[in-house]
């Protein structure tokens, strides 16, 4: 017998999973909650039991959209001993090549969300990197916060770049080159064995 928890995460994933391809498509301010219900195949008093709101549902999208990434460069970071700082940026920048994550992420979560409240979550993210890095001797002791609070705001520009080029491939491979370049100013030499 499936439980009402079971029924609610259920009635939940297929209003994300909704959310999620209509934001990436038309921005949020185009979609309307009858197009997300009937997408999802729910009623909108379900949107607003699961969520309260279109704000929250797109909040959700959003948060499992971020999510995703970090997840992914933390799962890379533990089974990788020599991942460095360069490459969870760059893992970032391969996600802004994404149009739906560039929509959500970078277009509307702003304007829906509020710059601070993406920028403090992104800058948990990358602190949480710069902390790794410092860790692992990858990069000296210093104060995170403020360090992470201008990688996030030249990530997001560099995002922005990607996503809104003519060329988002060719954008994403200039975009590493200068990551590269200005992260690896921070890096400590690796040593070499003898």
């Amino acid at each position: 017998m499936v439980s009402q928890a079971d029924r609610s995460e259920a009635t939940r994933a297929v209003l994300i999973a909704a959310g999620r391809v209509l934001f990436a498509e038309r921005g949020y301010a185009e979609v309307s909650v009858g197009e997300l219900v009937n997408r999802a195949g729910v009623t909108s008093g379900a949107l607003y039991h699961q969520f309260g709101s279109k704000e929250r549902l797109f909040r959700a999208v959003y948060g499992e959209l971020v999510q995703s990434v970090a997840e992914g460069i933390l799962a890379e970071r533990s089974t990788d001993s020599e991942r460095d700082l360069v490459a969870d940026c760059e893992a970032y920048l391969d996600a802004c090549v994404d149009p739906a994550f560039h929509r959500i992420t970078l277009v509307d979560g702003p304007a829906v969300l509020g710059w601070d409240t993406i920028r403090d979550g992104a800058q948990v993210l990358v602190q949480a990197s710069l902390a790794a890095a410092q860790k692992k001797g990858q990069i000296p002791e210093q104060p995170l916060e403020p360090l992470a609070r201008m990688l996030v705001a030249a990530l997001k520009e560099a995002g922005v770049m990607i996503a809104t080029a003519d060329d988002p491939k060719q954008a994403r491979a200039d975009a590493g080159e200068s990551v590269r370049y200005l992260i690896g100013g921070l890096l400590r030499p690796k040593r070499r064995c003898a």
